[in-house]
């Protein structure tokens, strides 16, 4: 049996992932969060250095699913977490002389500013952050390749636009389940949003935890690899399935500039290539048939 660590447990994917994993008698699940609660086995601040390698040299797990980030525009606290977090880790795993796989996520605002032809996007497509998140997550790639070379086994699920319960309101789908909520419970009449002509990747939580485990199981040590629908999608195609969910009408709504939370250049359309990932996930379901 494999002993799975997995971080930032409490977010709506890992929660998923968590649940995905406790199905498969093949991993132990140790479950950590920045502040410990009934579903955490132990805290885990991974911007602190010495919790980390406590925690990796205590539980020696086969494997890490790394899902602890921030999305948070500070720039400080975004590096701690998603550049030195990581550097902890891989340290740790490098210096403790564990053979552990360790599965970083990454994310589609590493690729920054995309040109609707260069669309779908490869995993080879240069990283061009335009956001202090995707910045922070380019970094985390680049260390992830340094580390490889070094003979850490580490690999990269980078994760498109995530569709599900409980996500984040610092992301589009959850500032929009928020506010629906607000509007069914009367407590607010208008849903409010920025623009919504953007084209984007949308893939459900249940389907990216299937594809975050394939790699995790099957992917080539060293490589990324797309965690997405591989579909592109208008915003306002999402509202409107939202809407049509809930039975309200569109004219509740508000759009306007003024009400996006980005800032600067707003890339007009970004998908994925998921061949690579697909290919995974059948030499899984081939291996689980066998």
């Amino acid at each position: 049996m494999k002993i799975v660590l997995v971080t930032g447990a409490t977010g709506a994917l890992g929660h998923a992932v968590i649940e995905l994993l406790n199905k498969d008698r093949n991993y132990r699940v140790v479950v950590t969060s920045h502040n410990c609660n009934k579903k955490s086995d132990c805290q885990l601040d991974v911007s602190n250095r010495v919790q980390v390698f406590s925690v990796i040299k205590s539980i020696e797990p086969d494997l890490v699913l790394h899902l602890a980030a921030t999305f948070i525009n500070d720039f400080n606290e975004a590096y701690a977490v998603n550049v030195e977090g990581t550097r902890y880790l891989l340290d740790a795993i490098q210096e403790l002389g564990f053979h552990t796989r360790v599965l970083l996520i990454g994310s589609a605002a590493e690729y920054g500013a995309v040109l609707p032809e260069e669309n779908p996007i490869r995993e080879d497509h240069v990283l061009n952050p335009i956001s202090i998140y995707g910045l922070t997550k380019t970094w985390q790639t680049q260390l992830s390749g340094l580390y490889s070379r070094k003979g850490v086994d580490v690999i990269i699920a980078r994760v498109f636009n995530l569709d599900g319960p409980g996500l984040s309101e610092r992301l589009f789908i959850g500032r929009l389940q928020k506010q629906i909520d607000e509007v069914l419970q009367g407590q607010k009449s208008v849903i409010e949003l920025g623009p919504l002509t953007a084209i984007r990747d949308y893939v459900s939580i249940g389907d990216a935890s299937d594809q975050i485990l394939a790699i995790a199981e099957q992917g080539k040590s060293g490589r990324v690899y797309h965690v997405a629908s591989g579909k592109p999608i208008k915003m306002r195609d999402i509202l409107m399935r939202y809407l049509s969910i809930h039975k309200l009408d569109a004219s509740i709504v508000y759009e306007s500039a003024g009400l996006s939370n980005r800032t600067g250049y707003d890339v007009p359309a970004i998908y994925a290539d998921i061949t690579s990932t697909l290919n995974l996930m059948r030499t899984k379901m081939v291996n689980a048939n066998a």
